[in-house]
């Protein structure tokens, strides 16, 4: 009985197990163009100009089209912001595109100016120069 209690007592007293590191939600990856907005109203880029997907790497966006990678944009990518930024064109003495995200899931929203400010709302409102992509992860 005594080293009932004894086992007992270690098992209530030990720390709980740890549960391994949260994975962190992180657009890097392969994606799918679902839409292109440019004040409010589709750009017509998938029309004009069809991408097969866009490849997010840690300082990298680069446009597969007709299979062939583009050379792509240096990026830099700062989830902590609020709103998160995602820049475009950030090397030396390359003049940038300030962009914000939103990722919910699977889904990510790129929102940026062509006229070189940051957008402060992932949306593109009629008549502006803001560029709303809507991406969906694609799944290997």
């Amino acid at each position: 009985m005594n080293a009932t209690l004894v086992g007992l007592a270690l098992v209530v007293g030990a720390p709980a197990l740890k549960e391994g590191p949260k994975e962190v939600a992180t657009v890097v990856g392969e994606w799918a163009v679902v839409e292109s907005l440019r004040g409010g109203q589709p750009d017509g880029v998938m029309q004009t100009s069809p991408i097969d997907k866009i490849v997010i790497t840690a300082d990298r966006w680069i446009v597969v089209r007709k299979g062939q990678e583009g050379p792509g944009s240096e990026i830099a990518i700062n989830p902590k912001a609020d709103p998160p930024q995602l820049d475009f064109n950030v090397g030396q003495g390359a003049t940038g595109i300030r962009g914000i995200y939103k990722l919910d899931g699977d889904i990510l929203k790129i929102c940026y100016d062509m006229n070189g400010s940051r957008p402060t709302k992932v949306e593109s409102p009629p008549n502006t120069e803001t560029r709303l992509m809507t991406l969906k992860r694609i799944k290997k």
